[in-house]
């Protein structure tokens, strides 16, 4: 599977930055609107059947998806990221785990991490 990055809650402006980062990590963006939103994950990675008729949902911020990403080429786009000042946002792997849920259940998962992290 070629790397790819999901991106949901970015604007058209924020998007660009991550269009930059993926072209240099030779990595496929694909932006996650709110009408696609109630799709599982793993859908846009062919590992989940679609959803139809799956509700529309916003992600109250900003999250990627990241898919296909060999252990040094994760840590070189993190860090590509980083440099090229993108807006923070919370981030997670595709797994088998998650692959299923929707974007705003992976979105709220992620989130209770982080509280409990103290972030």
């Amino acid at each position: 599977m070629k790397a790819t990055v999901l991106a949901y809650g970015f604007s058209d402006g924020e998007a660009k930055v991550l269009r930059m980062v993926c072209g240099q990590m030779d990595a496929r963006l694909r932006r996650v609107g709110p009408e696609e939103a109630g799709q599982p994950i793993g859908a846009f990675f062919g590992l989940a059947p679609r959803t139809e008729n799956a509700p529309a949902g916003e992600i109250p911020g900003r999250m990627l998806v990241l898919a296909g990403f060999a252990s040094r080429q994760m840590d070189a786009f993190l860090s590509a990221l980083r440099t090229a000042r993108a807006p923070a946002s919370l981030k997670a792997v595709l797994t088998e785990h998650n692959a299923a849920w929707a974007g705003p259940a992976l979105y709220g998962e992620l989130e209770k991490e982080r509280a409990a992290m103290g972030g």
